[in-house]
């Protein structure tokens, strides 16, 4: 009796061991193109009997979209190479491309699932992606044509499955693909599609990695729509201070990013938290002794608190006229002596009379000509108020100084 038991648990054991593939991987493998396949995938995955059967579903799908991909490209580059005409279905071309890549790393994802003896041995990631990793460029050489048509959504899908496909582990240690050039471009253009397609928190997400690129260029691009994206998803209180929390942590994440510091002093800023502008910016200037916005940050905080001395001290610490916040700062720093002028006179001058004591006047003199200075270097640097105004208040000195040649030549 023991030994029939045995046997018939042999028997149980044997016939799942060597059962044959489920009907519903049955159906999938007889699919005569990627279409069908997928949409057979799509609703019957749930009855697949395994991990097994699941990669070998998706490995089908790749095989087919594949087959479509190929046929397509071939057309393509026979036409270019022997200057023929014939048609190639690009928009298929695509299509069948993304289908690829996407299948390519699901049936990854379960090939690398352990077997029944708990062991993993992946039978399909070296073929497919011996055969996919070029097609990321493939890909990506077709979105030129559908950011001049205004197709964003299908180039946006294409330029987020690139910089998805370079970090999935399908391709972990495949060089061309750990050291693709390509990646800044297609993470600034896909974030530029969908910056133009009000996808804010995808556009972030792309720009993040453009801002990482090597090329000077693309990281300053990038970090700019990064930025535009954050600020244009701020609807809200609520939004508003998750927008200085991200702002936060990408201040130390990026910390040579000065403009991250610029963004984040302006959030403070518009929030009434000046006292947070004023630590952020003494601890930048202790990190980077050589930065310049933290004394335009102080000064404007002190500006518009009508301290003006302590506004111009900090202005007067930017010295670089090369800077680009040289004209701003000049141009500050001279509505700050005007204030004071405007202040000094109201100050001293006689009620009864409308005049100043002597000494009086020269200190107003002074000021307004300490004043006149700075408002016609910003003239000279800014002659047509491209970035400031200087024309108004610097007319109203020429004119209370009697400079009237001077105030008649601005008008």
């Amino acid at each position: 009796m023991k030994k029939l038991m045995m046997m018939a648990m042999m028997l149980v054991a044997s016939a799942t061991a060597f059962a044959g593939d489920s009907d519903a991987l049955k159906a999938i493998l007889k699919a005569k193109d990627y279409a069908e396949a997928q949409s057979l995938i799509n609703s019957s995955l749930a009855q697949l009997a395994s991990d097994a059967e699941k990669a070998k579903a998706y490995n089908k799908l790749v095989d087919l979209a594949c087959e479509k991909f190929n046929k397509e490209e071939n057309t393509k580059i026979t036409n270019a190479a022997m200057q023929k005409n014939e048609p190639v279905d690009v928009e298929g071309m695509v299509a069948a491309g993304k289908v690829a890549l996407q299948a390519a790393m699901d049936c990854d994802k379960y090939d690398q699932m352990p077997n029944e003896k708990g062991k993993v041995a992946p039978k399909f990631r070296e073929k497919n992606v011996a055969r996919t990793q070029s097609m990321r460029l493939s890909l990506l050489q077709e979105t030129e044509k559908l950011v001049n048509d205004k197709k964003r959504k299908e180039a946006l899908e294409i330029f987020d499955l690139y910089i998805s496909t370079a970090k999935s582990p399908f391709f972990a240690g495949v060089k061309s693909v750990e050291e693709d050039p390509n990646m800044g471009y297609a993470a600034f253009y896909g974030g530029q599609s969908a910056l133009l397609l009000e996808d804010f928190a995808k556009a972030k997400e792309l720009f993040k990695v453009g801002v990482r690129d090597t090329s000077k260029q693309i990281s300053e691009y990038s970090l700019d729509g990064m930025l535009q994206a954050m600020r244009n998803n701020v609807k809200s209180a609520a939004d508003s201070a998750k927008y200085i929390n991200e702002l936060t942590e990408l201040n130390k994440e990026f910390a040579d990013k000065e403009k991250i510091f610029a963004f984040l002093s302006e959030a403070y800023m518009a929030t009434g938290e000046n006292a947070k502008v004023m630590a952020l910016a003494d601890e930048r200037l202790a990190q980077y002794p050589g930065s310049t916005l933290p004394y335009v940050y102080k000064g404007i905080i002190y500006q518009n608190d009508r301290k003006f001395d302590e506004a111009i001290a900090e202005y007067n610490k930017v010295k670089e006229e090369n800077s680009p916040v040289f004209l701003n700062c000049i141009y500050n720093k001279a509505v700050c002596k005007w204030n004071k002028a405007a202040a000094w006179n109201e100050e001293k001058t006689d009620v009864r009379t409308g005049r100043m004591k002597p000494a009086d006047e020269a200190t107003f003199k002074e000021l307004m000509n300490s004043a006149q200075a700075d408002f016609e270097k910003a003239k000279e640097l800014d002659p047509d108020q491209q970035t400031v105004k200087w024309k108004y208040l610097l007319h109203n000195i020429y004119t209370q100084t009697g400079q009237t040649d001077k105030a008649a030549a601005l008008e």
